[in-house]
C-alpha cells in the first residue's frame, strides 16, 4: 500500500434534508398571502348622515355585484359626519383608489321618474364608481350626495347656456318634434358665474339630429300670454309641465356640430326665431302680434311685431321652417275667431285661447307673401233646387251625406214668379255623388212607429235650429232638384211625376168636408176634391199632389186626424192638438206599413188603422197593481199592453185581457210561453227594477215553442234556473227573498212560501241561479241559518250567525257530501228543510264540475 495514490470525495454542499424546511417555508408564504388576499381592505367613507345604512347588511356594489358589505358606523373626528367603515372584497382592492365616488342608493319617486325600486326588497345600498386607472390607492372617500354627472349616460354630451335656469333641472327631457331623445344631467355655472351650463346627453340613435345651426329652447311648464288680441296658452308635455323640457330643432341644410359644442338656451319659440318670415296682406281684421297660425290644429307659426308704416300695417309671421313648404300660391289663410249663430258656437276653444289663424294647404308654388280672409272661398259644384217652403232653412246650413258635410246652402231666394229656391254649392271631392242625387229636409228628429217596428233618425244638432239638407242617392233614374220633405219621398221622386185621385170609403164623414187637407208627416200632400154616398157608406175622393203621389198604394193607411187628439192611461197623459185647419175643417193622415190591412178603408183614428193585434189573457189570484194600459215588454221593447182586468165568474181568479202586436204574437203564443211580472224590489237582498216606481210595473214576456196557447199563468217572480220545494215542520224566521247559500255565497233565492193543503208543514219553494243549478244532487243537505244561533251552557256557549244578510231576512244553507253526491236534479224536486246543520256537513268541501 507504500506509494498509494489517495482517493479524494467531494461532498455536496447541501443535503436533501434541507428540502423538507423549505417546502415548509413555501407553504407558509402561500398561506399567508391566501390569507391576505382573502381578508380584503377596510376603507372609511364619509357620509353627511348614516339614515338608511345598516352595518352587516348595507352592501358596496359595483355593476350590480356586491363588492363588499359595512361593518360599523361612528362619528367623524370634526362631529359633522357620520364615518363608514366597509370591509371591501379583496378582488375589488383595484378599485379603491382616489376619485373613486361612493353613493347611497334607496327607493326614490319623482314627478319625471323613479329609481331604486330594486332596495325596496334588497334594501339600501352603496353604490361605487371607481376613479381613473392612473390615480393612487386610497381607503378613506367622502361621498356624494347622488350620481355623478353622466353616470352611466350612452350618448353624446351636449352644453346649454342660458342666462337662468328658470324650471328646468336636472332629468328635464330633451324632446325633438315631441319625441324624447335625451335628458338633462348636470347643471352648473361657467367659470366666470355669469351663465348657467346645462350638460345634457343626447341618445346614440339621435347624434345627427344635432346640427352645427340647431337651436335650444324651453318649453318648461305653461307659458300664458293674455292682451287684446286674446289669451295664449303655451304649453309641452306633462312631464315638461310639471319638472320642465327642452326642445330643439335640426335644419337639413346645416352641417354636424362639433364635439363639445355650446349651445344657446332661448327662453321660448319666439325667442329663437327659428323658421322662415312669410308677409301677410290682412286688409281690416284685428290682426295682433303673437297670433299663432294653425295647420290641422297644430301650430306652425307666429305673427311677427306689427309695424306701421307710411302705406300702413306691415304684417309677417314665422313659419316653422319644417312647415314653411305649405306656404303656397294656391294655400289661403282663414281668420277663426269665436261665431255664435243659429248653427251653433263655432270655434269655441278660441273663447280662451283668442282668435287664430288656419292654413288651407294646397300643394303648389313656393309663396313669400299670402293673404288673410275672413271666410273660407266656395269653391265646388252648384245647383239650384226647388222647394214650396223655405221655412226652417237659413245660409250656410250645412249639406249631409250619411252624416258627413259635403256641401252647403249658400243662398235662399225667390225667383220673379215667387217660386222658392234653394242655391247650393257641393264641394268638388263629392260631385260623383250627384248623378242619382235626391234632397229632403233634414227633421231634427223623426219618428216612423208602425206594425214593421219603430224608426227613429236624427239629424246633427246643426240643423235643430239653422234647418239642413240631406242627400240621398237613388238607385236609379236622374238627380231631380228639388227639396222634398222626406227620404222616402226623396226616393220615390220621379221628375215625371202626376198628381194622383185616390178613393177611400167610411161608414161616416164626420169632420170630413170638400177641402179638407191631406197629410204626410204635417204636411199638406193633397185634399178632399169629392165626397159619394153609396150604399151605407162615404166615398171620398182625394187628390194627391204630384210630389206625394209616388207614395199611394196597396200599403198605405188613411185614418181621421182629431183636432184634439187625448190619452189618458197608466202610462201617461198625452194630448195633441193639430193646426188651425185640422181645428176648423179637420184633416185625413196616411202611412205606408208592410203589414197594412183594410186598404181603401178610412179608419177613426191611427191606432185603429195600424193596431194588428191578437188577444191574450193571463190568469193571477190576485192583482198586483196591474191594470190597463200595463205594457207587455220583451227585452226592453213594448209588444203589447193590457187591455182590461176582471174577476172571472166564480170570484177565484183575476183574468187580465191582453192585446199582443201581431208581428210578435206567434212566437209568445205558444206552450211554453211565460209572462212575469216586473217590480221594485227593496230589501236586503238587493234593490232591483228601481224604474218600474216612475213608469209602473210591467210583465215581461219570454217566447215559447210549442202548441198554440192563448191563455197563461201571470207568475210575480222570474222563474228561471232549478226551481227545488223544500218541506219543513215551521217557517223560522224565513220570508219571499232570503237568500240559499252555498260556502256563504248567495246562488238562489227564497221564491214561495205557502203552508201544505192539509197544514201539516210549510213548504218553501227555492229559486237557484242556473249557473249554479249543478251544485245540486239528490244526497245534497239543506238547513235553515236565519238569525243566531246560540248554544251557552255552565261550560261555556257558542254563537253563530252565517252572514249578515241571513241574520236579518233569513236564509238557507246547502251542501253536497265529497262522496256519493248522486245525480243532479231537475226543477220540481223536494227536500227536506233542517232545523240545523249537523257537524258532518260543515265538514264536507266537495269538487262539483259543471
Amino acid at each position: 500500500m507504500i506509494g498509494a495514490e489517495p482517493v479524494i470525495k467531494k461532498h455536496r454542499w447541501l443535503s436533501p434534508v434541507w428540502l423538507l424546511p423549505c417546502i415548509a417555508l413555501l407553504l407558509a408564504v402561500g398561506f399567508l398571502y391566501q390569507q391576505y388576499q382573502s381578508t380584503g381592505q377596510l376603507v372609511r367613507i364619509n357620509f353627511e348622515q348614516g339614515n338608511g345604512i345598516l352595518p352587516g347588511k348595507t352592501q358596496l356594489r359595483y355593476q350590480g355585484v356586491a363588492i363588499g358589505v359595512v361593518q360599523e358606523l361612528a362619528l367623524a373626528e370634526d362631529g359633522r359626519k357620520i364615518t363608514v367603515l366597509a370591509k371591501i372584497d379583496s378582488r375589488a382592492r383595484e378599485l379603491m383608489r382616489k376619485g373613486t365616488g361612493f353613493w347611497l342608493v334607496s327607493p326614490k319617486a319623482s314627478l319625471t321618474e323613479i329609481s331604486g325600486l330594486d332596495t325596496l326588497v334588497s334594501g339600501n345600498y352603496i353604490n361605487v364608481m371607481p376613479g381613473k386607472e392612473s390615480n393612487p390607492p386610497d381607503d378613506e372617500f367622502d361621498a356624494l350626495d347622488g350620481p355623478p354627472p353622466g353616470y352611466q349616460a350612452q350618448g353624446r354630451t351636449l352644453h346649454l347656456s342660458a342666462d337662468s335656469l328658470g324650471s328646468v333641472g336636472i332629468g328635464a327631457k330633451l324632446y325633438f318634434r315631441g319625441l324624447e331623445v335625451g335628458s338633462v344631467i348636470n347643471t352648473r355655472l361657467d367659470e366666470g358665474d355669469k351663465q348657467v351650463v346645462l350638460d345634457v346627453v343626447i341618445e346614440q340613435r339621435f347624434e345627427h339630429l344635432i346640427k352645427a345651426d340647431t337651436r335650444f329652447w324651453n318649453i318648461s311648464g305653461i307659458k300664458g300670454n293674455f292682451s287684446l288680441a286674446g289669451v295664449s296658452v303655451e304649453t309641452g308635455s306633462l312631464s315638461s309641465i310639471l319638472s320642465g323640457g327642452i326642445a330643439f330643432d335640426s335644419p337639413p341644410d346645416s352641417p354636424q356640430a362639433e364635439r363639445g359644442q355650446t349651445f344657446s338656451l332661448y327662453k321660448g319659440l319666439a325667442e329663437a326665431a327659428r323658421g322662415e318670415r312669410i308677409s301677410l296682406k290682412v286688409g281690416d281684421l284685428p290682426v295682433k302680434e303673437g297670433m299663432p297660425i294653425l295647420y290641422e290644429g297644430i301650430e306652425i307659426g307666429r305673427v311677427d311685431p306689427i309695424r306701421l308704416t307710411d302705406h300702413g300695417r306691415e304684417v309677417s309671421a314665422l313659419i316653422s321652417p319644417e312647415q314653411a313648404f305649405r306656404i303656397t300660391q294656391p294655400s289661403r289663410l282663414i281668420w277663426e275667431s269665436v261665431n255664435l249663430s243659429l248653427t251653433g258656437l263655432e270655434h269655441g276653444d278660441r273663447l280662451l285661447a283668442g282668435p287664430a289663424i288656419r292654413l288651407d294647404y294646397v300643394p303648389g308654388v313656393r309663396a313669400k307673401t299670402l293673404l288673410l280672409s275672413a271666410e273660407k272661398a266656395a269653391t265646388g259644384q252648384a245647383l239650384t233646387l226647388n222647394t214650396e217652403d223655405l221655412s226652417g232653412l237659413s245660409e250656410g246650413a250645412p249639406v249631409w251625406y250619411k252624416g258627413l258635410t259635403v256641401g252647403s246652402i249658400r243662398t235662399l231666394s225667390l225667383d220673379a214668379s215667387g217660386n222658392a229656391q234653394i242655391k247650393l254649392t257641393i264641394e268638388d271631392q263629392y260631385k260623383g255623388l250627384l248623378n242619382r242625387a235626391r234632397f229632403y229636409r233634414a227633421a231634427p228628429l223623426q219618428i216612423q212607429a208602425d206594425l214593421s217596428g219603430i224608426k227613429v233618425e236624427t239629424s246633427p244638432a246643426a240643423s235643430w235650429l239653422a234647418g239642413g239638407i240631406k242627400l240621398v242617392q237613388a238607385r236609379q233614374g236622374p238627380r231631380i232638384d228639388l227639396l222634398y220633405p222626406d227620404e222616402q219621398l226623396a226616393l220615390l221622386g220621379s221628375p215625371k211625376a202626376k198628381p194622383k185621385t185616390w178613393w177611400l170609403t167610411a161608414s161616416q164623414a164626420d169632420g170630413i168636408s170638400l177641402g179638407t187637407p191631406v197629410l204626410y208627416l204635417g204636411l199638406q200632400a193633397g185634399k178632399v176634391s169629392q165626397l159619394r154616398v153609396g150604399q151605407g157608406e162615404v166615398r171620398i175622393g182625394l187628390e194627391i199632389d204630384a210630389i206625394y203621389a209616388p207614395l199611394i198604394g196597396n200599403q198605405t193607411q188613411f185614418w181621421k186626424k182629431a183636432a184634439i187628439d187625448t190619452h189618458i192611461g197608466l202610462d201617461g197623459v198625452r194630448i195633441k192638438a193639430g193646426n188651425l185647419a185640422t181645428l176648423l175643417r179637420g184633416g185625413i193622415e196616411f202611412a205606408n206599413s208592410p203589414t197594412s190591412h183594410g186598404n181603401g178603408k178610412l179608419f177613426e183614428d191611427r191606432e185603429q188603422a195600424q193596431a194588428l193585434v191578437r188577444p191574450l189573457a193571463l190568469i193571477a189570484d190576485r192583482n198586483p197593481g196591474l191594470g190597463a194600459g200595463s205594457v207587455i215588454r220583451y227585452r226592453g221593447v213594448n209588444i203589447g199592453k193590457i187591455a182590461s182586468v176582471k174577476l172571472d165568474p166564480a170570484l177565484g181568479k183575476v183574468i187580465f185581457q191582453a192585446q199582443l202586436e201581431a208581428q210578435y204574437a206567434e212566437r209568445f203564443l205558444q206552450s211554453g210561453a211565460s209572462f212575469t211580472l216586473v217590480q221594485a224590489k227593496l230589501g236586503f237582498g238587493g234593490v232591483a227594477n228601481l224604474d218600474t216606481l216612475v213608469k209602473g210595473s210591467f210583465i215581461e214576456a219570454a217566447p215559447g215553442q210549442g202548441a198554440s196557447k192563448h191563455s197563461f199563468p201571470l207568475s210575480e217572480s222570474q222563474q228561471s234556473g232549478l226551481m227545488l220545494t223544500l218541506k219543513s215542520p215551521a217557517l223560522n224566521g224565513l220570508a219571499v227573498g232570503s237568500p240559499l247559500l252555498f260556502r256563504k255565497m248567495v246562488v238562489g233565492s227564497v221564491s214561495q212560501v205557502a203552508l201544505a193543503p192539509d197544514g201539516g208543514e210549510v213548504r218553501v219553494k227555492v229559486q237557484v241561479e242556473q249557473e249554479y243549478a249543478y251544485l245540486v244532487r239528490e244526497n245534497s243537505r239543506f238547513w235553515n241559518v236565519s238569525g243566531v244561533k246560540a248554544d251557552i251552557g255552565l261550560t261555556g256557549g257558542t254563537i253563530q250567525v252565517e252572514t249578515l244578510q241571513s241574520l236579518v231576512a233569513g236564509g238557507i244553507a246547502f251542501t253536497t257530501p265529497e262522496q256519493n253526491v248522486g245525480a243532479r236534479v231537475r226543477s220540481g224536486q223536494s227536500f227536506p228543510l233542517y232545523e240545523k246543520a249537523d257537524e258532518e256537513w260543515l265538514g264536507w268541501s266537495p269538487r262539483l264540475v259543471p
